[in-house]
C-alpha cells in the first residue's frame, strides 16, 4: 500500500500495481514442499504397482477358474461312463483312505483284553465291508465288544452273525468301516 500525504494526514490506499511481488519461501517451507512432492510421487508409484498386481491376480484367478471348469467337466465325463459310487475309482479311494492296517488297528482298539480276532475279511466296494470272526473267553467280554462296536463312530451297520457260547464264545460280526475315529 502506498501512502499519500494530503494535508498532513497519511492515507493508506491499496496498491493496484500490475507487477507481481515475489515472496521468498523459507528453506523449511521449501523442504516441506519437496517432501510433499516426493510423498505424492511415492503414492502414485504404490498405487500403480497395486493396480498392476490386481491385474495379475485377476488373470491368475481367471486361469484357475478355467482349469477348475475343465476338471469338473472331466469328472462329469468320467461319472457318465460309469465310474460312480461303487466303481473302480471309489474302490481305489477307499483302499487309499482305509488300508487294512488302519482298519485292523481301529478294530483292535475296541477289543477287550480277553477277546481276540480269529479272522477278518475286508470287501472294498461302494463301502468297506468287514466280516470278523471273534473269539472271547467269556460271554460278557464278547457283549462288551459288541457294545463298544455299536458306540464307535468308525464302524456302522453292525450285524452279529452266528455265535457259539459253549465254553468260550466264537462268533462272526459283519460291519461297515466309516473311517478312523477322531
Amino acid at each position: 500500500m502506498r501512502r499519500w500525504r494530503d494535508g498532513g494526514l497519511a492515507v493508506r490506499l491499496p496498491d493496484f500495481s500490475t507487477r507481481s511481488r515475489r515472496s521468498s519461501a523459507s528453506p523449511g517451507e521449501t523442504a516441506l514442499l519437496g517432501a510433499g512432492f516426493l510423498a505424492l510421487a511415492l503414492a502414485a508409484y504404490v498405487a500403480s504397482s497395486g493396480w498392476a498386481d490386481l491385474r495379475v491376480a485377476r488373470g491368475a484367478l481367471e486361469t484357475e477358474r478355467r482349469e477348475a471348469a475343465a476338471l469338473s467337466e472331466k469328472v462329469r465325463a468320467l461319472e457318465s461312463r460309469g465310474f460312480r459310487e461303487g466303481g473302480l475309482s471309489n474302490q481305489a479311494l477307499l483302499t487309499a483312505e482305509a488300508p487294512p492296517p488302519r482298519v485292523l488297528t481301529d478294530l483292535s482298539a475296541l477289543l477287550p483284553a480277553d477277546v481276540r480276532l480269529d479272522g477278518i475279511a475286508l470287501t472294498y466296494g461302494a463301502n468297506l465291508g468287514i466280516e470278523a470272526r471273534v473269539v472271547a473267553r467269556r460271554a460278557a467280554s464278547y457283549d462288551l465288544f459288541l457294545k463298544r462296536l455299536t458306540e464307535s463312530t468308525a464302524f456302522g451297520g453292525i450285524v452279529p452273525g452266528s455265535e457259539n457260547r459253549q465254553g468260550q464264545v466264537q462268533a462272526s460280526v459283519q460291519m461297515v468301516y466309516r473311517g478312523a475315529e477322531r
